[in-house]
């Protein structure tokens, strides 16, 4: 066993010399990264605060002999917008070519908002076949127009139903 102890042997002067050529390699790198910037899926999140009701149940036995505080109610419809103050009808605002009133919306608001002295709550109820998109759009008109606490509602079809 004498014989397997470690050998020394000098390495090749040609061996101790051999440069790495990196050039492909950086050039791999150039041309993937570049790539996957283009590719990567660049998000920006908006946080629209809104409340939804109170639990119906929840809601009568804490307070049974107080009534709920009538607030502005704007109703969204795939052909109108309708603005209401409880059982009242305010403004209705149709579609102008095919998209809703926004500059009509704003200015009914801000004007609704001064002439009844209203406080900064208001509540947004939708129909079926509305986009969220312009549901979120409308929400922000709201905002825009003074209202910060937006509550979230659907509305029925015909509004007098139910009484």
């Amino acid at each position: 066993m004498a014989s397997l102890s470690f050998i020394k042997h000098k390495p090749p002067s040609e061996a101790a010399e051999i440069e790495l050529d990196l050039t492909p390699m950086m050039s791999m790198f150039l041309i993937l990264l570049p790539f996957l910037v283009s590719m990567a899926v660049l998000t920006h999140l908006t946080i629209l605060e809104f409340s939804l009701p109170p639990n119906i149940g929840q809601a009568a036995g804490a307070a049974s002999s107080e009534k709920p505080k009538v607030k502005l109610t704007l109703v969204v419809t795939p052909g109108y917008l309708l603005v209401t103050h409880g059982e009242r009808m305010l403004d209705s605002l149709p579609l102008v070519g095919q998209q809703y009133d926004f500059s009509g919306l704003a200015a009914a608001l801000v004007r609704r908002k001064a002439e009844m002295n209203l406080e900064n709550e208001m509540v947004v109820a939708s129909r079926d076949r509305v986009r969220l998109k312009d549901i979120v759009a409308i929400m922000d008109r709201c905002k825009a127009s003074g209202f910060e606490k937006i509550g979230l509602s659907s509305a029925t079809e015909n509004p007098g139903e139910g009484r």
